[in-house]
């Protein structure tokens, strides 16, 4: 039985050696096979390996641990791809201090193959660390003895910090306009940057994250949290997550915190970050604390000022005077989601406010003009980014000023009233804004129209040349034209004849040559100052002089 059980082992490492000798890798140093240690129990006899290295190793019975050294000159993430044919394997790291940063237990193998494979990338920031591999299925339960592989590699993230960082007295000093490169390591929960804004305006940070999990938190110079951002998990599939963030600040200095955690301290995740940041000026017309009354800002009529709600800042005030009772126009373009307005008088009691003023997400703004009945005196104008009171707050850029009435700026209240269509003008509704005036018409319809003339009656006295006409008479009509020539087609030799009255139904026409045909239709007109307006012709009639 003896000789089988060796047989089968010599089988079992001689298939793992051919399986794992087809899956290509790419060490970050030269390939070195480390044999079994004989007295590497302890972190001072460890064996002292590169990464890239092929660790071959045993447990036995009087042989509880295998223990490695290693050196990183950089961060990154280090691979072990384990095979072990032993039941269970444990797989621990420590610093030089003894302290323990990753484990892994409880490996039990594939009793059908009799071994267990498994991969593992493991953060670390650079230094020095001691990796031990043990039989044990967990802590010192269940020891069992064997032999394992165990493949090792190495890749830098290129990080931009330097550690330790994990305190704001450690933070990186960066500008606003790098590119962070950084990595959460198992040894690592924090990474903070340090910068300061000179000018008031928006940071855009880019972020893409290669860990399944990741947190942002801004502090401002009191170690005051400002704004955060969690729960960012990662796309599986893919294996990363990109984000933009608008930070909307005032000026000052600022420490910007990364961490792996889903939220809080929870969850927490390793790997390798990428951060742009860039950053805009808003161009305030103020930059100086505005947040109560007492350092309310004074602004002038019919000026333009620009003003920004920030992470750390809730209100603008300012405070401007009406010289007599009217209507103020306060015109404002708002790059926020959301913008209210509140006027106080000078007691500071809340007279006229708007809010639920939510932009077009399509164009990124919303424009209004506000008005607002005054008296004369002193007030004070608020503007902050809350959707409602002090709910859902929005942070960004506002364009404002403050002016008398005029039908530019009106947010017009009209009423209307219907004016009936005349012969020389279509019918139209007016409306007509109730505080400027402004007028504007809509909902047209046609001009009237005078009936089409229509001939009731004609004859001729023999051998007198003339034809006397007779027609019915229109409503509305100022008089009635008459047209007759001897061409039915009326293109030339046409006379027409003109007979003002409305009540006038008859016409001798005269001078006409004897026993001829004459084709005649009439028409009415209507006259009113210079304009005039006709019907349409009657039919064409036939007529004989005799």
């Amino acid at each position: 039985m003896r000789k089988g059980k060796r047989f089968f082992k010599a089988f079992v490492l001689a298939a793992a050696f051919c399986a794992m000798s087809t899956v290509p890798y790419t060490s970050h140093a030269s390939a070195l096979d480390v044999p079994r240690a004989t007295s590497d129990n302890t972190f001072a006899t460890a064996s002292r390996i590169n990464m890239g290295d092929t660790l071959n190793g045993s447990i036995t019975e009087t042989k509880d641990y295998n223990n490695y050294q290693l050196q990183l000159d950089s961060a990154g993430c280090i691979t072990l791809n384990m095979t072990a044919y032993m039941r269970y394997y444990c797989i621990r790291i420590y610093e030089t201090d003894g302290t323990e940063i990753w484990y892994t237990d409880s490996n039990e193998w594939n009793e059908t193959v009799g071994y267990r494979r498994d991969e593992y990338n493991i953060y670390l920031e650079k230094g020095t660390y001691y990796i031990q591999i043990n039989g044990y299925r967990r802590e010192d339960y269940d020891k069992v003895t064997g032999e394992y592989t165990c493949r090792t590699s190495f890749t830098s993230s290129g990080v931009t910090n330097r550690e330790d960082d994990n305190s704001f007295a450690d933070a990186n000093n960066i500008t606003i306009g790098d590119k962070i490169v950084g990595q959460i390591s198992v040894n690592d929960d924090f990474d903070t940057y340090k910068f300061t804004l000179s000018q008031v305006g928006c940071v855009k940070l880019e972020m893409t994250s290669y860990m399944k999990y990741y947190g942002i938190k801004l502090f401002n110079s009191d170690g005051e949290q400002v704004w955060y951002s969690n729960q960012n998990e990662w796309n599986e599939t893919v294996g990363y997550r990109s984000d933009t963030y608008d930070l909307y600040l005032e000026k000052g200095t600022y420490y910007l915190q990364v961490d792996g955690y889903r939220v809080y301290d929870w969850d927490k995740a390793t790997g390798r970050y990428v951060c742009n940041t860039s950053f805009t000026a808003s161009g305030v017309s103020f930059d100086r604390d505005d947040n109560d009354f007492r350092t309310a800002k004074q602004i002038s009529w019919n000026k333009t000022y620009v003003g920004q709600i920030s992470e750390n800042d809730d209100f603008d005030n300012y405070i401007f005077n009406v010289s007599k009772d009217q209507t103020v126009a306060i015109d404002i373009t708002s790059y926020m989601q959301y913008y209210s307005i509140k006027i106080f008088d000078a007691d500071g009691k809340e007279i006229w406010d708007t809010h639920y003023n939510e932009w077009n997400s399509n164009v990124g703004y919303r424009k209004d003009s506000q008005n607002v009945v005054l008296s004369a005196g002193k007030y004070y104008l608020q503007i902050n980014g809350y959707r409602v009171y002090d709910w859902d707050k929005s942070t960004g850029k506002y364009v404002f000023s403050v002016s008398s009435l005029s039908q530019t700026n009106c947010n017009h209240d009209y009423s209307s009233k219907w004016v009936d269509a005349t012969y020389f003008e279509k019918g139209y509704r007016l409306y007509i804004c109730e505080k400027c005036g402004k007028k504007y018409k809509d909902d047209y319809v046609a001009k009237r129209q005078l009936d089409q003339g229509s001939i009731s009656s004609w004859y001729s006295s023999a051998g007198k040349g003339k034809i006397y006409l007779r027609w019915y008479t229109i409503s509305d009509a100022s008089g009635y034209q008459i047209r007759y020539c001897k061409k039915k087609s009326m293109k030339s030799g046409v006379k027409v004849m003109t007979v003002k009255g409305q009540r006038k139904y008859k016409k001798t026409i005269s001078k006409l040559s004897r026993r001829k045909r004459y084709y005649v239709q009439v028409r009415a007109y209507k006259k009113s100052g210079k304009k005039t307006v006709y019907g349409k012709w009657s039919q064409k009639y036939m007529l004989k002089t005799k």
